[in-house]
C-alpha cells in the first residue's frame, strides 16, 4: 500500500500526503491523509479549509449510529445518494458494519453492510488488508479511496458544503436528523 492521487475521471480528485501511523497489511507502517481542501471564506479573500477527517471529526453523531437497527439503517440511507454512510453496531455478531447506500440498480435494498474487523488495537474492513488507528480515519480513507468498496464514501451535502467548525458543530447537534 502507497499513498497515491485518485485519478477515476468518475469522482473528484482528492490529493494525499504521507506520514507515519496506518498499517497495511504488508506490516509496512504508512499513513495517507488528506491534505486540507480549501474551501473560500467570504472576509478578506482568506481561505478557509476543513478537511475530510476534520468534517468526520466534527460530526460524529451524525453518522455514528450504534443503536440503530437494519431497517432503520436503510430507512435513513434510502433517501440518500450512493455513497451516502453511517456505522451501527451489528447486534448478531456485535461489531460494527459500515453501510453504504448503493445505486438503486445494485441490490434490492440499496445498502450494503461492510463488518469493521478490530485487531492489535487497529481497525480495518473485512475484506481489506489497511487498518487505521481509530474510526474516523478509517472512514475519512474511505472517502477519497475504494480499496474494497464499489465505489468511494460521499460525505452528506450539508457535512462536505459547510464552511466552518461552526456549521458543522449545529449539523452535529441535530444528530441523524440532517
Amino acid at each position: 500500500f502507497s499513498c497515491f492521487e485518485a485519478t477515476d475521471s468518475s469522482y473528484p480528485t482528492r490529493p494525499w500526503s504521507c506520514s507515519s501511523n496506518f498499517t497495511s497489511g504488508s506490516g509496512h507502517l504508512t499513513r495517507c491523509a488528506t491534505q486540507t481542501q480549501s474551501l473560500p471564506r467570504r472576509r478578506r479573500g482568506s481561505l478557509k479549509s476543513i478537511s475530510v477527517l476534520d468534517r468526520l471529526l466534527l460530526t460524529v453523531p451524525v453518522w455514528f449510529q450504534l443503536s440503530i437497527n437494519p431497517a432503520t439503517a436503510l430507512h435513513i440511507l434510502q433517501r440518500e445518494p450512493p455513497g451516502t454512510f453511517l456505522v451501527r453496531k451489528s447486534r448478531t455478531s456485535q461489531r460494527n458494519v459500515l453501510c453504504v447506500r448503493l445505486a438503486d440498480e445494485s441490490v434490492p435494498s440499496f445498502v450494503q453492510q461492510f463488518g469493521i474487523r478490530e485487531e492489535q488495537s487497529t481497525l480495518s474492513l473485512e475484506t481489506s488488508a489497511i487498518s487505521f488507528p481509530d474510526l474516523p480515519r478509517l472512514v475519512s480513507f474511505y472517502c477519497v479511496s475504494r480499496d474494497v468498496l464499489p465505489f468511494p464514501l460521499e460525505l452528506p451535502e450539508a457535512i462536505a458544503k459547510a464552511t466552518s467548525h461552526k456549521e458543522l458543530e449545529s449539523i452535529s447537534h441535530m444528530g441523524i436528523g440532517w
